[in-house]
């Protein structure tokens, strides 16, 4: 019997299963360090949110004492009778910018939350000794001009 006629070799060699080992091998180590790399950056992300929410629950504190005291005042200056001139007066000692409105004031003060944003707050105070928050919301401190964007307005070339 012939040697060669009894083997029946398989049509796959080895290098074809190394070279697809080698090849699995290598994407579960770049989907590894890719998910690590993922979770580093989340883990910034979040770690940039609470210190945002730390910000600006404390900012919102600190405006809800304001608000406080500018209700004392209101109610103060309703028992009065001069309430425009006595509300005025305690507001701005309180820092806050009253103009008039039909039955009362509107006072607005703003509270700093971080140095590139502040919390803006408007509230109405009726005569009758009730308010109506009609602004609560942070806003952007424009320190400078230079984060206008030179955006083409339609006119020229």
């Amino acid at each position: 019997m012939n040697k060669k006629s009894g083997f029946r070799g398989s049509g796959m060699g080895v290098g074809y299963v190394s070279v697809m080992v080698i090849f699995v091998t290598v994407c579960l180590t770049l989907f590894a360090v890719l998910s690590l790399h993922a979770a580093g950056s989340d883990d910034a992300f979040n770690e940039r949110s609470g210190e945002y929410l730390r910000q600006y629950y404390a900012a919102d504190a600190k405006a809800l004492e304001v608000l406080a005291q500018l209700d004392s005042s209101a109610h103060a200056a309703a028992e009065d009778g001069f309430f425009q001139e006595s509300f005025e007066l305690s507001a701005q000692e309180l820092g806050a910018s009253v103009t008039p409105v039909r039955g009362g004031s509107k006072a607005r003060y703003t509270v700093r939350i971080n140095d590139r944003q502040e919390l803006l707050c408007e509230v109405v105070f009726m005569e009758s000794g009730e308010f109506e928050k009609t602004r609560w919301q942070s806003v952007s401190v424009n320190s400078d001009d230079d984060s206008h964007l030179n955006v083409w307005d339609g006119n020229g070339f």
